[in-house]
């Protein structure tokens, strides 16, 4: 979450690093959640259906997220990763990696999505 912070900590978002900290390290717990779920051949937990509107499937994830969101944001203060300091060249590596990461869990995310999709046909 400390890269995150750190590159959101610059640019439009310079006022808001936390939040936007916040919702990226959310988002990629969710992915996680998403790819054990299409392992678990359990997608038809999330509250979603066909048949709602985009806007209301969109509402109800986001009320699917919120207990994480408030879980991560009670463990990780703002004060916390504004105290936290690292070597630059540590910090280069670790946003490599964490780019690698995600780019990584999304090509996971749809390859599970294709092999269960045709398995389940």
């Amino acid at each position: 979450m400390y890269l995150f912070y750190k590159y959101y900590s610059k640019g439009g978002t310079k006022r808001i690093p936390y939040f936007s900290a916040l919702c990226a390290t959310v988002f990629l717990i969710y992915l996680h959640i998403f790819q054990i779920l299409i392992v678990a051949n359990a997608v038809d937990v999330l509250p979603m259906k066909k048949e709602n509107s985009r806007v209301l499937n969109y509402g109800m994830l986001a009320l699917f997220l919120l207990p994480i969101f408030f879980v991560v944001s009670y463990l990780v203060k703002e004060r916390d990763l504004r105290n936290q300091h690292y070597d630059e060249s540590k910090m280069k590596r670790g946003g490599i990696y964490l780019v690698v990461y995600a780019i990584a869990s999304f090509i996971f995310l749809f390859v599970l999505m294709f092999a269960f999709s045709t398995s389940n046909r």
